[in-house]
């Protein structure tokens, strides 16, 4: 090996250790980045403007439109999540009551209920010679999943304090990317090794997928939202409106989503006698209301972001099992990004291709 191979694979391993030792550093807070770069990037455009009427004063803009940015998007986010820390606060007591005597409490004034009892005792009768009994059997299991929660719900109450520092990195963040985002821009692009023009499309594919994956996301949560109303009006339930609304906010949440509104619902009916609508409800719930976004939000983004529904579900999916919330959001834009780069060097070899047969 001669000096000056030795000297780039000396200078390679250490960009690659220094690489890896950033990304350790950074890791813990891609969310809080990530975040701030979607809601940058999306209101880029009013940043612009605001920059024109202010006499291009770029410090000044950044100063007013990252406030603005944040009381429209960000705050009313938050203020969802305190109400949903208080209504976890009244569940926590109450999960704890079932820890505490491994939910036998619980069981029997399900069991003691004047409607439930006498389903209970049909059921008694087929199951009885077969030795099954509700308290050996779900007991246990009672106790341990509230057990599980309870330490979730622990953790989530430790992590305020983190919560909030990635909130105001976020919003530091925001205010460095409307300030200094286009110049980074062009010091990142001018490292890449493509033409103008190919730059640009990868540009132009950032922007419009993820506008058309925010675009997708907002349909959905007002489907879901819309779904949710009906079934709490099919149920009888009071507010169908409101909580419909509430629905399409929470709509947003990974995993539990909607459910965190019908499926107390549901309870309610069931607690006071209304086994046909509460069971209707969770019904509806898990097949109209919770699953209907893996259904129709793929073909939502499709339209806009001019991919295949097949890519834009895989993204979604794929990036939200793997990366959480924002995900969901980076999974379509980078699968895009690799298509467009795919398109690219396929045009490149057509065009090398056709240069050598001529």
């Amino acid at each position: 090996m001669d000096r000056g191979h030795f000297y780039a694979l000396v200078t390679f391993s250490f960009c690659a250790i220094l690489g890896y030792v950033a990304y350790a550093i950074v890791s813990p807070f891609l969310n809080s980045l990530g975040w701030a770069a979607v809601m940058g990037i999306l209101t880029f455009p009013l940043y612009r403007r605001l920059r024109a009427g202010l006499g291009a004063r770029d410090t000044l803009a950044a100063g007013l439109m990252t406030p603005a940015t944040v009381l429209t998007l960000v705050v009313p986010f938050v203020g969802l999540t305190f109400f949903l820390v208080q209504e976890a606060a009244v569940a926590y007591g109450f999960l704890e009551k079932i820890a505490a005597d491994g939910g036998k409490s619980l069981v029997m004034s399900i069991q003691n209920h004047p409607v439930v009892r006498p389903w209970l005792e049909r059921i008694e009768a087929y199951t009885g010679p077969l030795g099954f009994e509700i308290d050996t059997r779900f007991l246990p299991e009672m106790k341990e999943v509230a057990a599980r929660v309870l330490n979730y719900s622990k953790e989530i109450v430790k992590n305020v304090f983190i919560f909030s520092i990635k909130l105001l990195l976020m919003v530091i963040t925001l205010f460095f990317i409307y300030r200094d985002g286009e110049r980074v821009q062009r010091h990142v692009l001018a490292v890449i090794p493509l033409t103008e023009a190919n730059k640009r499309i990868l540009t132009d594919t950032v922007r419009r997928v993820l506008k058309a994956v925010m675009y997708g996301v907002f349909l959905t949560c007002l489907v879901q939202g819309a779904l949710g109303g009906i079934g709490f009006w099919a149920a009888g339930l009071p507010s169908p409106l409101l909580f419909g609304a509430i629905m399409a906010v929470c709509a947003l949440i990974p995993v539990v989503g909607t459910g965190l509104i019908w499926l107390p619902a549901a309870f309610y009916l069931l607690a006071n006698g209304e086994i046909v609508k509460g069971v209707g409800l969770i019904i509806w719930g898990f097949v109209a209301v919770s699953s209907i976004d893996n259904v129709i939000r793929p073909f939502f983004i499709s339209g806009k972001a001019k991919l295949p529904v097949l890519v834009i579900a895989i993204g979604g999916l794929g990036g939200l099992a793997s990366f959480g919330l924002l995900g969901a959001v980076a999974g379509p834009i980078v699968l895009a990004l690799f298509l467009a780069l795919f398109e690219m060097y396929r045009d490149e070899v057509e065009t090398g291709e056709g240069r050598g047969n001529s």
